[in-house]
């Protein structure tokens, strides 16, 4: 079977939201990875979006693969390092769905990708299985490339460690039919590119199909096409963007065999084949030693007042070498399909019953059937359809002599021939008509549920069974457009199905399930409101909105987010050294993001940075040169952002370390409130000479007790960190240190030992000029 490839990955974004709830996405992270042997990483309440899969062509390498990002949408991310054996704080990142990271899973080829069908008939992506972690792991944005990996080296770990609804992955369901011979057994995938696909710069750049081989009925999975294998769907009808080919030794002997032998009751046939000049199976012979037969419905008739039924009548699937069940496939002269069936024969006589008037009178029969099947689509319900063509029925008895005068004579008219020929014919058909499993295979196959229909369009026998049609959706379904939508609290959005479709009913509700305060919805006319501030807890809220459509017969589902911030700028804060007269100025990379219109930097300091952030919401800070002591070893810059509408501002704070400082700051919350930290300072690993003179930002962080060194923090303040400052007077040198404090407070967590990195590619995230900070580090705790 063959998927254009974009409308594949539509279906998996689709799948994507059905998979969003809060059993499906893995629980919030609140733990330590290891970057380095002196960087670690403390996560906070770190929540991931569900994982989202799309299939990719490499036209360079002419692979095939499929790629996974999961985007981490909330939580903090506080990173440190190791000075001197104290651990202190270097960087704190809030995220929310505005401004996040995302775990980028690339380059994992299909070939890898081992499928197999579970007693549901689930196909199973499992991202924990190490099987599948054999390829690029990395989350973006983070300080260098190292980083980037370290963190996908944490979350490899953390799919391994993931119970199994969380880490797997549905691409779809295979079929499961009433036919024992439509089973799937396995399957493999791969991408193949469209003609001309791999040219870069070419308008189809890019484009391709995803083929899916699947092993039926126990039979053996075969292995890759050659060069000469032709690309599947056709380049000049667009709207055939789906492929099934059934091999012509398992259509005729897994399905034409297979069906007629159930038809006939006989589970144990066995045919021969035939093929022609080009490989293929074009006829099927019942073998010697089969037993079955086709049992004849009743066949009525009237004459005068006499009303006749003959019954009971059994055709066997085999009398001989020269009479038995044989089916041919070949093409009329009008190019149309068929299917020569032939069986029985008029000399070979066997038990009939012929009934008048409901007297019953036993005869002996013969029959033969010389019939043609057609093959086509029925254009209004877009189905294989298997219909009779024409037929020659021979027929012979040996007539009761008790039998009406006026019966006997009936039984030797052609109309009677006709008749019960016709009733064989058309019996017959239904068997040929068990194809319509076909269908029920290709709307429940993989990587499409039943409400994705496929519409058949075109039916063709090349020497293979080959039937092409488009991807849903069909005549009476719909998708909700958009299917992503990201608003501001108490926005409204409008929400529409394509194709426009009437009747409609809509609803939403949060993922835990409940429909309060997840906004307001006109359950007819869709349209929304999102829920106020006051009814978000933290920094978004994540929605289902559900449509259906008349009858319930079909159902589509879109999610939305709906942020608290109106603007989201990263980090909080972080610590840079100054830059050094002569060399590259020291830089840090910041990310902001907005809801709707522009935004503009600016740094209040002797940092640098453009006033326009690039296409991605990033934008570079350069650090001033640094400065020698007896100046202070450390000085604050401000870098702000501001909406050029609303002219609503968020800042970040940038620690710029010009030398190492002597004072080291000390933290203890023992015997404390979870609320309070005692701070304490030592110079040269002394007690200072003079008391020391605390600070902090932001001012409404809380309270330092100057003679105690008590921080409480403020219960109203909305700040995630707080910077505490000493400064000690020794009268003719004043010194200073600082530390980073992230609220709410806890100590800080220990080093743990660094992941283990696989053999992975380049991370392409940004990459700044300096990947650590382990000169100059500043002596504090």
């Amino acid at each position: 079977m063959a998927y254009d490839r974009n409308k594949c990955n539509q279906m998996l974004l689709q799948e994507y939201i059905e998979k969003h709830d809060k059993h499906s996405t893995m629980p919030p992270i609140n733990e330590t990875y290891g970057s380095s042997e002196f960087t670690w990483h403390w996560l906070l309440d770190y929540v991931t979006d569900a994982p989202r899969l799309s299939f990719e062509n490499d036209p360079d390498g002419q692979k095939a693969e499929v790629n996974m990002s999961m985007a981490i949408v909330g939580g903090k991310n506080i990173a440190l390092n190791d000075a001197g054996g104290f651990a202190q704080v270097n960087r704190i990142s809030s995220f929310d769905p505005l401004d996040h990271p995302t775990l980028e899973v690339e380059r994992v080829q299909l070939k890898d990708i081992q499928g197999g069908v579970t007693e549901d008939g689930e196909v199973l992506l499992d991202l924990g299985d190490p099987d599948y972690q054999g390829h690029h792991w990395q989350v973006s944005g983070d300080e260098s490339e190292h980083e980037c990996l370290a963190a996908g080296a944490f979350f490899k770990r953390k799919f391994r460690e993931a119970d199994r609804v969380r880490r797997t992955f549905t691409l779809g369901t295979l079929a499961q039919t009433s036919q024992a011979f439509m089973k799937p057994q396995s399957f493999r995938l791969r991408a193949i590119m469209e003609e001309g696909g791999a040219s870069r710069g070419a308008s189809n750049y890019g484009n391709g199909a995803i083929e899916m081989r699947i092993a039926l009925d126990d039979d053996l999975q075969g292995g890759e096409p050659g060069e000469d294998w032709v690309y599947p769907l056709p380049s000049d009808r667009a709207d055939l963007n789906a492929m099934m080919m059934f091999g012509s030794r398992f259509f005729m002997h897994g399905i034409i065999g297979k069906g007629t032998a159930r038809a006939f009751n006989a589970p144990n046939a066995q045919f021969e084949s035939r093929t022609d000049s080009r490989g293929f199976v074009e006829w099927l012979g019942v073998k010697y030693g089969t037993e079955g037969y086709l049992e004849i419905p009743p066949f009525e008739a009237l004459i005068g007042t006499k009303k006749l039924t003959f019954h009971n009548y059994k055709l066997p699937i085999h009398l001989s070498a020269d009479h038995r069940l044989t089916m041919t496939l070949f093409r009329d002269a009008d190019g149309s399909l068929s299917l020569g069936v032939g069986m029985g024969s008029q000399d070979v006589r066997r038990l009939m019953v012929c009934t008048v008037n409901g007297v019953p009178f036993h005869c002996l029969m013969g029959l033969g059937l010389s019939a043609t099947y057609r093959f086509s689509l029925d254009q209004a319900s877009h189905r294989l359809k298997v219909k009779l063509g024409s037929f020659n029925s021979f027929v012979r008895y040996v007539p009761n002599l008790l039998l009406p005068l006026d019966v006997l004579s009936y039984m030797d008219t052609s109309a009677f021939r006709t008749g019960l020929g016709n009733l064989v014919a058309l019996t017959a058909m239904q068997i040929f008509n068990g194809l319509e499993e076909i269908d029920v295979f290709t709307l429940n196959t993989l990587l499409f549920n039943a409400e994705n229909a496929i519409q058949l369009k075109t039916a063709d026998l090349t020497g293979e069974m080959l039937l092409f049609g488009s991807i849903g959706p069909g005549l009476d379904t719909f998708v909700i457009d958009p299917v992503e939508v990201l608003l501001s609290h108490g926005q409204a959005h409008q929400f529409r199905t394509l194709p426009a479709t009437s009747r409609v009913k809509w609803t939403v509700e949060d993922l835990e399930g409940n429909a309060a305060g997840a906004g307001q919805m006109n359950a007819d006319t869709g349209a929304y409101i999102a829920p106020s501030l006051a009814q978000i807890s933290g920094t978004y809220k994540r929605i289902k909105v559900t449509a259906t459509g008349p009858g319930n017969r079909h159902i589509s589902r879109a999610l939305i987010t709906v942020v608290a911030r109106t603007i989201t700028l990263n980090p909080l804060i972080e610590v840079c050294n100054g830059s050094e007269s002569g060399k590259p100025a020291e830089s840090r990379t910041l990310s902001a993001h907005c809801m709707g219109g522009a935004l503009r930097w600016r740094v209040e300091g002797g940092g640098r940075i453009n006033e326009a952030a690039d296409e991605n919401g990033e934008n570079t800070y350069y650090a001033p040169l640094k400065h020698a002591a007896p100046g202070p070893s450390f000085t604050l810059d401000k870098i702000i952002v501001t909406h050029t509408t609303t002219h609503q501002e968020q800042t970040t704070l940038m620690v710029l370390k010009h030398f190492v400082s002597a004072v080291v700051i000390y933290t203890d919350f023992e015997d404390l409130p979870a609320n309070r930290v005692k701070l304490t300072c030592k110079l040269s690993g002394g007690t200072p000479p003079q008391p020391p003179m605390w600070g902090y930002i932001p001012e409404d962080a809380g309270t330092i007790d100057q003679d105690t060194g008590l921080f409480t923090v403020s219960q109203t303040t909305s700040s995630q960190f707080v910077l505490i400052t000493v400064r000690i007077d020794l009268g003719w040198l004043q010194v200073d240190g600082f530390t980073i404090l992230p609220l709410p407070l806890a100590p800080l967590a220990p080093k743990p030992a660094p992941e283990v990195l696989s053999n992975q590619t380049k991370c392409s995230s940004t990459t700044r000029t300096d990947t650590t900070c382990t000169d100059n580090l500043p002596i504090h705790s």
